[in-house]
């Protein structure tokens, strides 16, 4: 049996064959590396930008609201109810003028689903002074009220939808039906005119 003794103070290492097989691949890493701390550093200063712009927006949300409260503070003085309340019905009655019911009928002319029949519409206001839809209507079937309330969720026009009431009832073609009452803040959209 023969074995192979090195009897040499530095053994030799084939270092170029090391490098040839381990340098791609360490390349490869630092290469790799330094992409994801690139990425990494943009992260963090597009984060860093979002925060300062909330921290902005929150610092402004907050003086508006210090403002409303001393105006509302104010109108709530003795002297100023008689103005806050003068106030109060001459923006009410701005925004029942502003209802136009071309639109709304507009509006509902494209999401109303096929074989319901709107009954009536009443437009009110909220108590935050919003302008809110009261819509009863009939339809075939109870998937008719969840296809018109899911169409006035899509629609821009109509905010929150609720089904508040609903009852069997004769449907428009003469058999069993569904008669149901939403409810729905309107915000009616400004058509921009071509110029």
């Amino acid at each position: 049996m023969r074995s192979h003794i090195n009897l040499a103070t530095q053994p030799y290492e084939d270092a170029r064959r090391f490098y040839m097989q381990w340098g791609g691949l360490v390349l490869a890493l630092v290469i790799i590396t330094a992409v994801l701390i690139a990425i990494a550093v943009r992260s963090h200063r597009a984060s860093s930008d979002i925060a300062k712009k909330v921290t902005q927006e929150r610092t402004q949300i907050e003086e508006i609201d210090r403002e409303r409260a001393g105006a509302e503070a104010m109108l709530n003085r003795v002297e100023n109810r008689d103005v806050r309340d003068k106030s109060r019905f001459l923006n009410a009655l701005i925004v029942r003028k502003a209802f136009s019911w071309t639109q709304v009928f507009s509006d509902l002319e494209r999401i109303v689903p096929p074989r319901v029949r709107i009954v009536s519409i009443h437009p009110d206001l909220n108590s935050n002074y919003q302008l809110e839809i009261h819509l009863e209507a009939i339809g075939d079937s109870r998937e008719k009220a969840t296809d018109l309330l899911r169409h006035m969720e899509d629609s821009p026009s109509f905010r929150e939808p609720q089904l508040r009431v609903e009852r069997p009832t004769d449907s428009t073609s003469g058999g069993p039906g569904i008669d149901f009452s939403i409810v729905a803040l309107y915000v009616p959209q400004i058509k921009q005119e071509n110029r």
